[in-house]
């Protein structure tokens, strides 16, 4: 009796064992061979253009190295065959999801935006064809399987945040993603005719992976600045340089210290108030992100606060804790906001137009208190962009109420794909003031020049920039003799 019931009790808890297991996401890739596939999209009112959008997936390990570089290559090549200009999405997920359709929601999301870009009528006649590439890593480690197994699993699934996490900070330090991201854009921008346009979205730990992966890209191509030339004018944009057209991170769990680096880099080094380089966006009923992360991180990071590594600063009269900026999302941070989305009207009249449209249709590089509409062509809500915050800066960070994202996620629907569309035109079109400046280059009074270091000088009354060559210095000139 008792060999049965110990026989049983081990059968019970293998079964059980099974059960669960079940459900665990294997690291593995889902799309290995592959190369990006076209997709129907059912044409809006009028159009004649081929409705299609393709998408193509690049997946990364959890050390962050490719499952198969081949994937970039067939990419890169169907961008290249396209033959024309392209809108290029790129769009890396967060927790809880990864590349398999079947699994996890936000393949098909970001599908539906594809689509839904497809059949816009003013992407439409830009002749853009839109194409998506889908960045996977290994964000869900636990499949659904069944409402009983998904329930076992549960407490496994949010137990997970630290592994995430983790494995996300490795994928952003590592080449590959950041090699991918600019190989996709520069095959956008250089190998297909036309005026391509690229966009890259990060959501949650993905808005982590492309904030850090982007971080040292663009602080060396933001401050590198070729030396100018007798003769040559040069615009205020091609001095700085984008990435992207625009760089989206939607409810971002990365700690706020990231984008208070950049902040205080942008604030030294760019035009205040400019057009927007990189925008944030959080909402306010995120609770992932304004609860449950700095829950987390501050038992984390509770032995060095205790230990004393974390200094104070002094921000507008007031000292801060570092703790706070490793503790809170920059959505949730108020030391590191730049704008609010405040409703300006409601109203069930006739916009002429989807909000989606409508959004499209902004004026283009307009970026100073841009109105936007989210909901239907009959039943509308009017916003306002207004700048609140102390961050001034081209890195803007962008709270929004509950009605655009109610939650976390998705990311993709209704409102929040309204406003991504306003967004998207107000960063695709150069600045007013990046206009061409004459520039004149001074020659030296004591011969050729050997340095190339130079220095500028504005002259605000004819806009002139002044180039004045730096003389090397006696040492540089006489070498001390050894």
């Amino acid at each position: 009796m008792n060999f049965l019931s110990r026989t049983g009790s081990v059968g019970i808890v293998r079964c059980a064992l099974a059960f669960l297991l079940a459900g665990c996401a294997a690291n593995q890739p889902y799309h290995l061979g592959e190369a990006p596939t076209e997709t129907a999209v059912t044409p809006a009112g009028d159009a004649t253009a081929k409705d299609i959008y393709r998408l193509g997936f690049i997946e990364f390990d959890e050390q962050g190295d490719f499952w198969d570089r081949d994937q970039l290559r067939k990419t890169v090549q169907a961008i290249r065959d396209t033959g024309r200009g392209i809108l290029l999405v790129t769009y890396i997920h967060g927790w809880q999801n990864n590349s398999n359709s079947t699994d996890a929601a936000d393949v098909g999301q970001f599908r539906s935006l594809l689509a839904r870009l497809t059949a816009d009528q003013t992407v439409q006649m830009s002749g853009l064809q839109v194409f998506g590439v889908y960045l996977g890593w290994r964000g869900r480690v636990v499949h659904k399987v069944n409402p009983v197994v998904d329930a076992l699993t549960w407490v496994g699934k949010q137990a997970s945040f630290y592994s995430r996490k983790n494995a996300a900070t490795r994928i952003s330090s590592s080449t590959p993603i950041t090699e991918a991201i600019f190989t996709l854009i520069k095959t956008a921008r250089r190998d297909t005719p036309g005026n391509s346009r690229c966009v890259v979205i990060g959501h949650s730990f993905g808005a982590l992976v492309l904030e850090k992966a982007l971080a040292q890209a663009l602080v060396g191509t933001l401050l590198y600045e070729e030396p100018f030339a007798p003769g040559v004018e040069k615009s205020r944009a091609d001095r700085v340089f984008k990435p992207a057209d625009l760089i989206l991170l939607v409810n971002s769990a990365a700690e706020s210290i990231y984008a208070k680096e950049l902040i205080d880099m942008y604030r030294d080094t760019t035009p205040l108030r400019g057009g927007p380089h990189v925008i944030m966006i959080s909402s306010d009923a995120d609770m992932a992100t304004g609860l449950a992360f700095p829950i987390g991180t501050k038992l984390s990071n509770a032995p060095k606060m205790l230990s004393g590594s974390f200094r104070k600063y002094h921000e507008d009269g007031r000292d801060t804790s570092q703790f706070n900026y490793f503790t809170q999302t920059p959505g949730h941070n108020d030391s590191v906001q730049s704008h609010r989305l405040v409703p300006v009207a409601k109203g069930k009249s006739d916009l002429g137009a989807d909000p989606f449209d409508l959004n499209l249709k902004n004026r283009a590089g307009s970026y100073e208190n841009v109105t936007l509409y989210t909901g239907t062509r009959y039943d509308w809500t009017q916003w306002r962009i207004e700048r609140q915050g102390p961050n001034q800066t081209n890195y803007w960070v962008l709270r929004v109420p509950k009605q655009i994202i109610p939650g976390h996620g998705p990311i993709f629907e209704g409102e929040s794909r309204d406003l991504m569309a306003a967004l998207f035109r107000l960063a695709t079109k150069p600045e007013a003031a990046e206009r061409s400046v004459p520039v004149k280059v001074r020659s030296s009074a004591e011969g050729p020049v050997q340095k190339t270091e130079q220095r500028l000088q504005r002259v605000r009354a004819t806009g002139e920039t002044v180039v004045t060559p730096v003389q090397p210095s006696a040492s540089d000139t006489h070498p001390p003799e050894h």
